[in-house]
């Protein structure tokens, strides 16, 4: 049986990449969804089961709104950026990303929907220079380039545990690691690695500058892949408690480079520069748990991600082209 069958289902933040492929999995699924958007990033999927609210989830009344008569709600709004925002300012995005969290899922709560979820994030964990396990959360403290974020998703998953003892509602947590995929935020300046490099990629520079040196390791999990195990996660195991949700494979950034070169046909000339801002040396999950207890483990190879993002990004590019 279909758990999304029939359901009133809330997106909040249906704009971006997570939301997007929230919604068209939850509209074949049969589910009524409402989804949010904001400002400048739109929804661009239209079905009859489709409801679209343009509101800023941090007015208290607008935000209330969204969640009446629903039964289920997908967090998927947050402010995101790369490693030079958070070096220009590493307080300003965690605390506008606790403010809005903090405030949805209390909302959910009050609300009394059947489940929420919450994307949480890897950096919960310390460095231990292996694949974390999900009991190693709120071991010591995250390292120090992610103690804020380490500390305010711990926070928030505390939350979830804290309104799921003390209401109705049932929280689902997840804890993906360098997802990406269509619908990210494609800047070679603000973005996160791998849209950065695309960004660079199919604008065909070169020689091309890549940030640090092309050592970082990561997990680096296709958004379709992400999602259907957050599906899984809100039907099998809303207990409140965090799992890891990506690919068992690790790649350096420097894997990335030659299937971007390869799938756009050249080969420049690649400049390394570790003055500029990266991230942890070393972010790495094991995603054994939610093999054993949800069947669930990622699909999609980095080279067949990563082509599908870049087809993705020209074809938006051709888009944008045509009507400027």
């Amino acid at each position: 049986m279909n758990p999304f069958q029939g359901k009133n289902v809330v997106i909040a933040g249906g704009a971006g990449m997570m939301g997007h492929s929230l919604i068209r999995k939850l509209l074949d699924q049969g589910a009524h969804v409402r989804a949010t958007q904001y400002k400048t990033r739109k929804i661009t999927i239209t079905h009859r089961n489709l409801e679209i609210v343009t509101c800023n989830l941090l007015n208290d009344e607008e935000a209330s709104a969204i969640f009446r008569d629903m039964d289920i709600v997908f967090l998927a709004a947050a402010k995101v950026r790369g490693a030079k925002a958070m070096r220009d300012d590493p307080s300003g995005l965690i605390l506008y990303n606790l403010n809005l969290h903090t405030k949805l899922l209390h909302l959910a709560s009050v609300a009394k929907v059947e489940k929420c979820s919450l994307v949480s994030s890897s950096y919960v964990y310390p460095h231990t220079g292996k694949p974390n396990v999900e009991e190693e959360g709120f071991q010591g403290d995250p390292p120090a380039v992610g103690f804020g974020l380490g500390w305010v998703c711990r926070y928030l998953e505390t939350l979830c545990k804290h309104l799921q003892m003390t209401g109705q509602t049932k929280f689902a947590i997840i804890r993906p690691t360098a997802y990406y995929g269509p619908h990210d935020l494609f800047d070679a300046e603000e973005s996160h690695v791998i849209p950065a490099l695309i960004a660079k990629a199919v604008r065909r520079m070169d020689p091309f500058e890549v940030w640090g040196n092309g050592e970082d390791v990561r997990c680096f999990t296709y958004i379709e892949d992400v999602t259907d195990g957050l599906l899984q996660v809100v039907e099998k195991y809303a207990v409140a408690e965090g799992i890891n949700i990506c690919t068992a494979q690790s790649h350096t950034v420097r894997d990335v480079l030659p299937i971007l070169f390869r799938h756009l046909g050249f080969q420049p000339r690649v400049v390394f520069d570790p003055s500029k801002p990266s991230m942890m040396p070393y972010k790495v999950s094991n995603p054994a748990k939610a093999k054993k207890i949800l069947g669930w483990e990622a699909k999609v190879s980095l080279e067949e991600g990563l082509k599908k993002t870049m087809d993705w990004h020209q074809a938006q590019l051709q888009v944008v082209g045509r009507k400027s």
